[in-house]
């Protein structure tokens, strides 16, 4: 039996939501059975004001996984 295909590298996610956060506009890094590895950029701000951009690879378990959206359409 064919193993069950996996997310391919480089394909962006509109969104990937755990029990507690939500990430937005991420790019997938690897996908296998186990979970799924993505990169996702964040904009954060400090105390002081100071704003940057944070780039994050994440490595979260699928049984942590709630949804993953794949696209979005508006009409």
């Amino acid at each position: 039996m064919q193993a069950p295909s996996a997310l391919t590298v480089g394909v962006r996610l509109k969104e990937i939501a755990t029990q507690g956060i939500a990430y937005q506009n991420c790019t997938v890094l690897h996908s296998d059975a186990v979970g799924l590895v993505f990169e996702v950029q964040r904009t954060l701000s400090d105390e002081g004001g100071n704003v940057e951009l944070v780039v994050s690879q994440m490595l979260i378990p699928w049984s942590n996984i709630k949804h993953v959206v794949l696209m979005e359409e508006r009409t």
